[in-house]
């Protein structure tokens, strides 16, 4: 597509249009803006396209674990829709519901169920037509304040082709755990046509779902890693081709650079260089504007990023090289290819040197790192290893193209320094 100057008034529509594009807020919900992931898609769509399997989806935070679970609606219609029987039948319940802090297995089941109207002895969801009398399937059944496993099967068992969503799992209380590998165990065990999805922050299932070890055979396990840079690249060719604009190869790989494999920031620097291509009247997005939409993010970070960030560099004294230290160890792990994300002490000297302007030694910054380790300063990093061998990373990914975001917005480091830090060139 060419190049073109825009209109005030298409100017104007664009930065509008952006923001159904790049959604670094909300979760993305549509199928077609919910670019790369295609293999855990497919493992999700046969998942919940065969009775009698359920899903554990699992990764770090920002990866997409939330945005993955809200295409599954879609999913099951696009399944539906290939197969004749299924269309004679009422279309399936797909219930999702948030866990929060504390919740108990019984919580979040009166939850979901909470959400499911039961119209003529058939559940439903959302408004009943032609104005028939529904209730909640709580009070049609006249359920108890607390759930037993073996009840909640039984509810299963009279909502068939039902579709259950458990997002941020990992939130409830750790007894729930227990309970939930049990029902999924008694669903199997009784062939139910349904599909329980369980949703969390977890290095491994087993901090998901523990005990019976004969529910493997029917937890289909989707771990959402970080995004790889093509993935991510995906997601700005499809703004591209959605919004009539241009991303040139360097601005397009300086966003995936920062994104750190993580989504929500693709979307967010996405969502601000084509607004700030468009304030500039052109379709074409350029280098320069990755940079005003590091300025432009940072202010927009997620309160919790901001506030560890601030714990982890303030300091009375003007000397103190907190702030400097941490974006040595942001540059570090984003050039490191540690599959983890750890680094090494001995990685962060070049990158803190180029930050400093002058030479480092490990000597330089090594209490810094065991400060950033600890509750006074946020826990920012942890660390791994035997003295001597330490090995560190970051305890909240989302906290990388942030440290970037502040660095440029507060003049720690210029846009070409950071860009030539990112991309190996200086050292």
């Amino acid at each position: 597509m060419a190049t073109q100057l825009l209109s005030v008034e298409q100017a104007r529509e664009l930065e509008v249009r952006a923001a159904k594009v790049f959604q670094p807020r909300t979760p993305i919900a549509a199928r077609e803006f919910f670019a790369g992931r295609w293999n855990q898609i497919t493992t999700l769509a046969d998942a919940v396209g065969q009775p009698g399997l359920h899903v554990v989806i699992y990764g770090e935070r920002g990866v997409g674990k939330t945005s993955l679970a809200n295409v599954v609606k879609t999913l099951i219609r696009v399944f539906d829709e290939d197969q004749e029987e299924q269309k004679r039948r009422p279309e399936r319940c797909v219930i999702k519901t948030n866990a929060s802090s504390g919740d108990t297995f019984s919580s979040i089941w009166l939850k979901l169920f909470g959400e499911i109207l039961w119209t003529d002895d058939r559940p439903s969801i959302g408004l009943v037509a032609n104005g028939k009398k529904s209730v909640q399937l709580t009070e049609a059944l006249d359920l108890p304040n607390t759930l037993s496993v073996d009840l909640v099967r039984r509810v299963i068992s009279r909502i068939p082709g039902s579709v259950f969503i458990i997002d941020e799992f990992d939130r409830a209380a750790k007894a729930a755990s227990r309970e939930f590998t049990d029902l999924i165990k008694a669903l199997s065990d009784f062939a139910l046509d349904c599909t329980v999805v369980l949703v969390g922050v977890s290095s491994t299932v087993d901090e998901l779902v523990s005990d019976h070890a004969s529910i493997t055979r029917t937890l289909v396990q989707i771990l959402l890693p970080r995004m790889e840079a093509g993935e991510l690249k995906q997601i700005l060719s499809k703004a591209e081709e959605t919004l009539s604009v241009v991303f040139d190869d360097d601005a397009a790989n300086l966003i995936v650079r920062i994104s750190q494999g993580l989504p929500h920031y693709t979307h967010l620097l996405g969502l601000h260089t084509v607004r700030i291509a468009a304030k500039g009247l052109s379709s074409r997005i350029q280098r320069s504007a990755v940079f005003g939409a590091l300025k432009e993010s940072v202010t927009q970070a997620q309160q919790s990023v901001t506030e560890k960030h601030l714990k982890a560099t303030h300091s009375a004294h003007k000397d103190a090289l907190y702030r400097q230290v941490l974006l040595a160890c942001a540059l570090t792990a984003a050039r490191n290819h540690d599959a983890l994300g750890y680094f090494t002490p001995g990685a962060v000297v070049d990158p803190l040197s180029n930050v400093l302007g002058r030479s480092a030694e490990i000597s330089t910054f090594s209490n810094h790192l065991s400060e950033f380790c600890k509750a006074d300063r946020g826990g920012v990093l942890e660390r791994t290893g035997q003295a001597r061998a330490y090995r560190f990373r970051f305890s909240d990914p989302l906290l990388v193209p942030f440290i970037f975001m502040d660095a440029v917005n507060t003049g720690l480091i210029d846009d070409q320094k950071l860009a030539g830090l990112l991309d190996g060139e200086l050292s």
